[in-house]
């Protein structure tokens, strides 16, 4: 049988979405999140898709991420494959994109899937060469921040070169420092020192604060 997403949370106003995998014999099912608001109308919207991987010795859910980009307003969306995850039924998806850049060349979020484990993913997408890098934050931050502290990792910015600036969303203890700096090509995280400039991500003129 096929699994169908079930959304059991609504948006957040940080565009955070919850669904999982189930399997009630339904046809193919996909849940997205708002769109991100960038540069001359730009808009990104984070979607999964789910279906049973068919395999004849295994019955899993296969999970699709996707991201839909829209250039400029009343253009043609594109379709980014981000990663194909391969798990159990029943597990949590839960998707976060966080904005575009300031310069509106990069798409920056996470997705994460929680059953037996947590598995947490940051995505860096560059509308320049329509590359997407994937970090795995519980590899990265392996002996620095739990995995439940790593899936509360959220993106509030970059540096002037562009390094990615996460910070603890959790009322939780997280060790002693909240934010972070990481590269996408990869490297190890580093605490960004108190009072450091950060260049935030684009807010739309209007936008609700």
């Amino acid at each position: 049988m096929l699994p169908v997403i079930l959304l059991v949370a609504s948006l957040f106003p940080s565009q955070q979405v919850y669904a999982e995998c189930v399997d009630r014999g339904a046809t193919t099912a996909a849940t997205e999140t708002q769109a991100v608001r960038g540069q001359s109308g730009a808009a990104a919207v984070l979607k999964v898709s789910t279906s049973d991987d068919h395999s004849k010795n295994s019955h899993l859910c296969n999970a699709n991420y996707q991201l839909l980009i829209t250039p400029v307003a009343g253009g043609s969306p594109l379709a980014v494959d981000i990663l194909t995850a391969n798990d159990d039924y029943g597990r949590t998806l839960s998707l976060h994109p966080d904005g575009f850049t300031r310069d509106g060349k990069r798409v920056l979020g996470s997705f994460s899937e929680r059953s037996k484990r947590t598995a947490t993913f940051l995505f860096d997408y560059d509308s320049s060469n329509g590359n997407v890098q994937l970090v795995d934050l519980n590899m990265q931050f392996s002996g620095i921040l739990s995995p439940s502290c790593s899936a509360a990792l959220e993106v509030i910015g970059t540096t002037n070169s562009g390094d990615i600036i996460l910070e603890v969303n959790s009322a939780k203890a997280c060790g002693a420092a909240r934010r972070w700096a990481i590269k996408s090509a990869g490297g190890k995280p580093r605490p960004l020192p108190q009072g450091a400039p950060i260049l935030g991500l684009y807010e739309p003129k209007g936008a609700a604060q």
